[in-house]
């Protein structure tokens, strides 16, 4: 947390707290300079606050306790606040009015005043209760919230106001120091897991971890500013729209969802699917989006009306990993995971029109000729099969490959077959006489990132990377290849080789992005972060400790996540425009583009952004 001046700021580290100066606009060799290091916790330390001067700081740790620093060393500092009852969550501190605030997880707001004396060396104040190890500091009043566990809590200084989010989903807005309710709102089924309050103390702010959802809401009006939720359990499947307008993703948690791909927001999501959706998919038109999911149905959904109006299922019940869709829009095909079958539909009328056998294994992916009636399917048992869907049951041409295929996909002219395979590599074909023209070389150019159950070298790591989705640029001469690391890799197809890949996260918090594994976790029970153990506040609540999940099950209502998720890329799509490309991470969605101009955003506008200051802004030459 930066200071009030601007000059420092704080970072907790474990036990430990750090104070760094704030590095300068101009360029430095080392721009960030450790200030100094605060010791005295005994467990992690949960939240800080500066005070007004930026002199002192306050913080709150899981050992029960709260304690007062000073930014430079002063006699008397550290001052200890103790007598909670739980871990402390939120603290503030005023020093020029002598007050401040702790609250703990178990529903608590404790105030503390500053008695304006000193203590003798027994510890004992001159006409005050005995205030042993506060240090001048003494416990005014408690206040509880009488709701269930909190979660976080924020605090506004110039209004006076707290806002405390709880496990159940409620959130509170307070008056202090009187603890007076002001109101009181249930905003999600799932604990609230982090708060803030924006500067003029007018919007409130609440994120959702279990959910992935933000929302803003302003208290005074009682409306909401910006609701927003991603995808609860990742990112399956993306597509963007003929015009490159919009993003369609499916992810695990069961969901479609449509963004607007200038500002981000998701303006509508379905919620159909009872099981994870692996493959969605644009009509050419436009105005509707197909689904292909594990419950053993594909959706058609309405974008103008924001309705299902097809459902296509088969005879028997059946799981589907891939989808695609003719140029005509009439034909819908799906593959299946379990039977190894390809079910053809047809759109207008949701009659099942045929069933195309062949394949010894899950059909992982499908893709149509952009030209020509010719279906290509990629399988696990090795091979690519293409299928003429209009005129025989039986498959033309059969490519074979020497690993397990993943993804297939054609180029815009329909000339070249793209397919990746376990083995990392890409393999080019003709698409007219499916001879092969060529192979890629990736798995060399996305090794890094070690998993902590690693106990292969780093060097023999690369036969494990590959590349499980593809997509050919709108000119087909760039190829778009992501998987199970960290890297997304851009391939010039003519050359064959990679001419830049990108680095989709940074957080370590990730398994598979650290590039080099520190031997002192590893234990003999195993890797340590993978130890279950008393690590964070969640595991006080009985709720959270009971273990409801069913074996085998990964995503479901009781199900839980027992291992670290993986950085990874599990699907990549270039636009239409060919000047931006989006890939589904564990992250979330990615878009990178060409175009830097910066979109227009209504959030932006203030009292200033009046017609005559335009007009003067365009008559000056300052446009953006």
């Amino acid at each position: 947390e930066f200071s009030p001046c601007g000059k420092y700021f704080a970072a907790s580290h474990g036990k430990q707290i750090q104070v760094w100066a704030t590095p300068s606009l101009s360029r430095e060799f080392a721009p960030f300079v450790l200030h100094r290091t605060y010791t005295g916790h005994y467990d992690d330390v949960r939240c800080l606050d500066w005070a007004a001067d930026s002199q002192t700081f306050m913080s709150g740790s899981r050992d029960l306790t709260a304690r007062i620093y000073s930014l430079n060393p002063a006699v008397g500092y550290p001052k200890m606040l103790s007598g909670h009852r739980d871990c402390v969550i939120a603290c503030s501190l005023d020093t020029a009015a002598g007050t401040a605030y702790t609250v703990t997880r178990d529903g608590a707001l404790i105030v503390w005043k500053k008695t304006g004396q000193d203590e003798d060396e027994t510890g004992a104040l001159i006409g005050k209760k005995r205030v042993r190890d506060r240090g001048g500091w003494w416990l005014e009043t408690r206040h509880y919230f009488h709701q269930t566990k909190a979660q976080c809590a924020a605090i506004h200084k110039a209004s006076n106001l707290l806002v405390v989010g709880f496990s159940n989903g409620i959130f509170g807005l307070y008056e202090l120091p009187s603890c007076n309710s002001i109101h009181t709102l249930s905003i999600s089924t799932q604990k609230i897991s982090t708060v803030s309050i924006n500067k003029t103390g007018e919007w409130l702010a609440f994120g959702s971890a279990k959910l992935g959802q933000l929302f803003v809401w302003e208290w005074q009006s009682e409306t909401y500013v910006m609701k927003q939720q991603g995808h609860s359990h990742g990112m399956n499947s993306i597509d963007y729209s003929p015009n490159g307008s919009q993003i369609v993703t499916g992810g695990s948690d069961g969901k479609v969802k449509v963004w607007n791909g200038t500002t981000g927001f998701c303006f509508i999501t379905f919620v159909d699917h009872a099981a994870s959706v692996e493959t969605v998919k644009f009509l050419r038109s436009g105005n509707a989006v197909v689904s292909a999911s594990l419950d053993g149905s594909v959706r058609a959904f309405d974008l103008v009306r924001y309705r299902n109006f097809r459902t296509l299922v088969t005879p028997k019940p059946t799981q589907f990993l891939s989808l695609a869709i003719d140029p005509s829009d009439e034909i819908v095909c799906a593959g299946t995971q379990d039977t190894f079958e390809i079910f053809v539909w047809s759109m207008k009328t949701a009659r099942l029109l045929d069933v195309l056998a062949g394949h010894e294994g899950p059909v992982s992916s499908l893709e149509f000729n952009p030209l020509q009636p010719v279906l290509a399917s990629s399988s696990w048992d090795k091979t690519v099969k293409l299928w003429d869907v209009f005129e025989t049951k039986s498959a033309t041409m059969t490519l074979q490959h020497s690993s397990d295929v993943l993804a297939v996909t054609f180029r815009p002219d329909g000339k070249q077959i793209a397919s990746s395979s376990l083995d990392g590599h890409i393999s080019i074909w003709n698409g007219i006489d499916g001879n092969l023209v060529g192979t890629i070389e990736g798995r060399r150019d996305v090794v890094g990132g070690r998993k902590n159950s690693d106990k292969s070298t780093f060097a023999a790591q690369a036969s494990a990377c590959c590349f499980s989705s593809i997509s050919f640029s709108t000119d087909g001469e760039l190829l778009l290849a992501g998987g199970n690391t960290k890297w997304i890799c851009i391939y010039n197809v003519a050359k064959k080789v990679c001419v830049d890949k990108f680095q989709i996260t940074a957080n370590r918090s990730l398994d598979g992005v650290a590039e080099q594994l520190n031997s002192k976790n590893m234990t003999e029970a195993g890797p340590l972060v993978e130890i279950d153990h008393d690590s964070d506040a969640e595991l006080g609540d009985a709720a959270d400790r009971r273990d409801d999940s069913l074996p085998g099950v990964r995503f479901s209502a009781s199900a839980s996540r027992k291992s670290r998720a993986a950085a990874r890329t599990t699907c990549t799509a270039f636009s239409p425009a060919g000047r931006s490309w989006a890939a589904a991470t564990t992250e979330g969605l990615m878009v990178f583009s060409l175009d830097e101009a910066s979109s227009f955003d209504p959030l932006d506008l203030d009292l200033e952004v009046t017609p005559a200051n335009t007009l003067k802004a365009l008559d000056e030459g300052r446009l953006l």
